[in-house]
């Protein structure tokens, strides 16, 4: 070994390649000998060859070189044979992460001299070594310190980014090239998980590289939309038609990339739209297919960001199954993006759909400039050819293809890119196909020896793990989408799915190859990091069933999100033992009730459970929101989650250590703690009142808002004693401040302004924000200029609405408005159910404990200073003018109306202070600044505005008894003087609503009884 090794060393070029060839023949195949090298330090005189200057390094003038066909040097055959062996201890599993680590393996293959090495057989040796540190990663243990977040930021860093973008652009295609294409898609998809991965990979281009390749696979198959060379040179595009993608490449790795980076991200999906390569070969005109004009820019057509001009003749949906006209003209019972955060009274107990958790804030923007750019969002625009050419890939593919095209397709469809009729199409083809893969793919499992852990089973596996986290994404928020998921037998799917999951479980560690010399026989070990040896990695089947429980756990929350026959179903085939055993951090073997005695109570805790190993942050997450949308079924609330004992365990979710955990749990904690739950008693004395105040004083905007709206759901019909104590433990000060928002106005104002003293977080980065915006558009067509005279008319325009739309999504301060006023709705909540009639079976008690309430809460907060809060939520807002240096001249001013939800729960805390005792009546009519604020809003456009200030009129002019008529003649007098007969009276005559009208009719005549 020594021998060897000094060899590795040596000066001579011809001693170093002998060695690598002797040292390669012995360790390939051999894990023992691999572990016996590494320990005898053979890493570092490896790394250290790769490291060594190459004269043969591609400079940016030198990247379009043709491929080199001379044979090999000999320095260039000691760095390839270097790289092979790095990449047979690299796909040799997790043990040898932290020795290639310590070896600077890492630094020396992302360097200039392997990944822009003019042999493309170096680059590619490079990135299998590459390849094989990802794959290895995917399987350490929790506290590696070399894990995919890690890997991630290093790879994609800015020094590194830029040759991995050269290597998916690279114009030549050979065997080589192919296979680096494939190596970099398929490690960007895999890697790809984090915002900030994803906009550097946008920003140096590699999204509009895949892209290209993307486009490439439609010319191959002879699938370029009618007429686009003529298209294109009319606009200034021919350039980009690309040239026919190999067929040794694989669109799934492709596709994979591609979904990877853009996810659920409008700016990003339109991004992709807007590649130019994309609107080449994929075209949007309005105009007869057999007659193209021979000029005009502008006939070629963007893509639409909110498309509803649907021609009765679209030439890519030839691809697809004739879709009758009664069909295409069908209206879903609701849309496919309904406004997130809407909820009913009765959906309140909900908290948001699945994956409106985290969107739900959006809805808070709608009187804010249009997320789509403004208003080109009225003009009518047609979808891009591209989606229904999606659909056509996931109807005629199978296996990774398949779901990796749905994948992208799923993104243009959440974020509006699609036709709102294509909810139909993805309904009859695309949800079903998904099911049909599943259930072909788990078959072929069953007959598959997956112990080998080869290609094959890896792939299988893959397909497992991703196809109901894709399900889930589609069918969100869509109610015709679950009912076709529901249709195609998706809880069968699913359940069976998480009941594998939990099946015998796997051996922790994987058997050693035989060894004639005992453990403490072998060779020493040297102390340098690089011969240390690392820790074994999770067992793969292991990992695999954690990872489809965790997608199998969001698919169902998907689907149960609506309908009470769904929720059923997941019931019937006796899933909830499996959901709360997710919730553990150290699951145990779910059991069924009958299976349950009382011997079990000990036996949880028993060490054999340890064999279904650990539950990882993101399964305890899928597992909150699977029993928040199961507990939406007052049903099962009551029964089966009580019976299933899930108060417990959610609860210490609630105490995690990650914090996104903590945010989940608090959502699922919504439903556990109203009024009609059995768990609440066992919830509030195990201390959730404490912890839930503690989460709503977080800085994280996310669970502040989920701790509120527990609270509020909490004190719902609660007692007395109860409500004060919430109210104590949050502290009166704390609540003042989430529901003022004085704060929040000065705080947009000075990062507005750039003021240093009072912007400070996330607002110091404002106006560097709007600088990278040039930054980031840019690179979006920076190879235009390279292959065309003159700027395209079709790229600005693309160009400038692309810049719209990154603002919209990436400026914080939209997003810090939207979380503000998500907490004041439900901090106003909380105090209009703090002053709610409690629970009691004599209606007496309930009604005394309204007005002592609302004297406690005068007294706590100060009623003068709760009447000039609720005033501030009915006033008109002027922002001021931005004055950053990307925007406007400083002449523009922005009107902020008052949002329907909060002037909702501001008019029924009145109405609870209004049905309390004749001097709370007074007080509330003595507010003569707060009523006229209300008698503007008289013409709201939202129903339930009205219906409220109907329900409030109502109640100031009840005469308790004959004691209180004067005092009720003077309110009505009042309100009269204000304006509020004329009001009701057109309300009761004109109003389009008939639930208003009649409302307004008996506050009417209680009103005109009064005075």
């Amino acid at each position: 070994m020594a021998f060897n090794i000094a060899q590795l060393s040596s000066p001579r070029l011809a001693d170093q390649l002998s060695a690598l060839r002797s040292l390669k023949n012995e360790v390939v195949g051999h894990s023992q000998k691999k572990e016996q090298w590494v320990q005898a330090g053979v890493l570092r005189p490896i790394v250290s060859i790769v490291e060594g200057a190459s004269e043969h390094v591609n400079g940016k003038d030198s990247r379009q070189r043709h491929p080199i066909t001379r044979n090999l040097s000999d320095d260039e055959a000691v760095k390839l044979h270097a790289l092979q062996l790095l990449a047979t201890f690299a796909n040799a599993g997790t043990v040898f992460l932290l020795p290639l680590h310590a070896a600077g393996a890492l630094s020396a293959i992302l360097s200039s001299s392997c990944l822009q090495h003019e042999r493309s057989q170096i680059v590619l040796a490079a990135l299998r070594v590459l390849r094989g540190i990802v794959e290895a990663v995917a399987f350490v243990p929790a506290f590696s310190p070399i894990n995919s977040t890690y890997l991630a930021d290093t790879i994609f860093s800015s020094s590194h980014l830029e040759p991995l973008a050269f290597i998916l652009t690279q114009s030549h295609s050979n065997r080589d090239v192919e296979a680096q294409v494939s190596i970099v898609a398929k490690f960007i998809g895999i890697l790809c998980q984090e915002e900030r991965h994803r906009v550097a990979l946008v920003n140096c281009g590699v999204l509009d590289a895949l892209a290209t390749r993307l486009a490439a696979f439609a010319v191959a198959e002879g699938q370029v939309i009618p007429g686009a060379e003529i298209i294109c040179r009319s606009a200034g595009l021919s350039g980009f038609i690309p040239s026919p993608a190999s067929p040794a490449l694989d669109i799934a790795d492709v596709l994979g990339a591609i979904a990877a980076i853009i996810t659920d991200s409008p700016f990003r999906t339109c991004r992709l739209l807007y590649s130019p390569c994309i609107l080449a070969v994929f075209p949007r005109t309005d105009c007869d297919w057999e007659v193209c004009p021979k000029s005009s820019p502008e006939f070629l057509e963007l893509p639409g960001l909110k498309p509803t001009r649907q021609n009765e003749f679209e030439p890519m949906d030839l691809l697809l199954p004739y879709m009758p006209v009664q069909l295409r003209g069908q209206t879903t019972p609701n849309a496919p993006f309904p406004p997130l955060g809407s909820t009913s009274l009765r959906e309140g107990i909900s908290f948001h759909s699945r994956v409106n958790s985290k969107a739900n804030n959006q809805s808070w923007g709608s009187n804010d400039e249009s997320f789509m750019g403004g208003d080109e969002s009225d003009v009518e625009e047609a979808e891009s050819p591209l989606v229904p050419w999606l659909i056509g890939l996931v109807r005629f593919r199978d296996g990774l293809a398949a779901l990796t095209a749905a994948s992208v397709l799923t993104s243009l469809f959440k974020c509006g890119f699609a036709y709102k009729m294509r909810e139909i199409t993805l309904g009859l083809l695309v949800v079903p196909k998904l099911l049909q893969l599943l259930d072909t793919v788990e078959e072929k499992a069953n007959h598959t020896d997956t112990s080998m852990g080869d290609a094959e089973t890896a792939t299988i596996w893959g397909i497992i793990e991703r196809a109901p986290a894709i399900l889930a994404r589609l069918i969100t928020d869509s109610e015709s989408l679950q009912k076709a998921a529901f249709d195609s037998g998706a809880v069968k799917t699913i359940c069976r799915l998480l009941k594998n999951t939990y099946d015998t479980p796997p051996p922790l560690n994987q058997a050693r190859p035989w060894s004639p010399n005992a453990e403490d026989e072998r060779m020493p070990l040297n102390s340098s990091p690089s011969c240390q040896l690392g820790e074994p990695g999770m067992n793969p089947l292991a990992r695999h069933r954690v990872k489809v429980r965790e997608s199998s756990l969001k698919s169902l929350a998907a689907l149960a999100a609506f309908k009470e026959e769904y929720r059923k179903a997941f019931v019937d085939q006796d899933i909830i033992p499996y959901v709360v055993e997710s919730l553990r951090q150290s699951p145990h073997q779910p059991k069924q009730l009958k299976e349950k005695s009382s011997s079990d109570t000990t036996a949880e805790e028993a060490p054999k459970s340890a064999g279904f190993g650990k539950n990882p942050p993101s399964v305890n997450i899928e597992a909150c929101y699977a029993v928040r949308m199961l507990s939406r079924s007052v049903n099962i609330l009551r029964t089966s989650l009580v019976d299933h004992a899930v108060a417990i365990p959610l609860y210490k979710l609630l105490l995690h250590s990650d914090l996104k955990v903590q945010v989940a749990a608090t959502a699922a904690m919504c439903n556990l703690v109203t009024d009609f739950s059995p768990m609440r008693e066992t919830l509030t004395d195990a201390g959730l009142t404490k912890v839930l105040c503690d989460h709503a004083r977080s800085q994280n905007a996310d669970l502040r808002l989920n701790a509120l709206w527990a609270l509020k759901h909490l004190v719902h019909s609660a007692s007395i004693d109860l409500k004060k104590n919430c109210l104590e433990e949050l502290q009166s000060g704390w609540l003042v401040q989430l529901i003022r928002d004085e704060k929040e106005d000065e705080a947009l104002h000075s990062a507005r302004r750039g003021d240093t003293q009072h912007s400070q977080g996330v607002f110091d980065d404002v106006d560097e924000d709007m600088d990278m915006d040039d930054q980031i558009r840019s690179p979006c067509y920076r190879h235009a200029s390279a292959l065309l005279p003159s700027d395209s008319h079709i790229l600005r325009l693309a160009d400038a609405r692309l810049s719209k739309l990154r603002e919209a999504e990436s400026n914080p301060l939209c997003k810090v408005r939207r979380d503000d006023l998500a907490i004041q709705e439900q901090g106003l909540g909380f105090i209009r159910n703090l002053i709610g009639g409690a629970y009691a079976g004599n209606i007496t008690d309930q009604n005394n404990d309204t007005p002592l309430m609302i004297d406690h809460l005068f007294n706590t907060l100060g009623h003068d200073e709760l009447f000039r809060i609720l005033a501030s939520k009915l006033r008109v807002k002027v922002l001021h003018p931005f004055s950053g240096r990307r925007g406007p001249t400083g002449s523009e001013t922005r009107v902020l109306y008052p949002q329907a939800k909060i002037i909702e729960a501001v008019i029924y805390i009145l109405v609870h202070m209004a049905a309390s005792i004749p001097r709370h009546r007074q007080l509330v009519v003595a507010q003569t600044e707060l009523l006229r604020l209300l008698a503007g809003l008289f013409s709201s456009q939202d129903r339930e505005v009205r219906v409220a200030l109907c329900y409030l009129i109502n109640n100031l002019t009840w005469q308790d008894d004959v004691h209180d008529a004067p005092a009720c003649s003077q309110r009505a007098t009042e309100l009269k003087k204000l304006g509020f007969l004329t009001k009701l009276e057109s309300l009761g005559q004109n109003d389009n609503e008939l639930d208003v009208r009649e409302r307004a009719k008996t506050a009417l005549w209680q009103m005109k009884h009064g005075y």
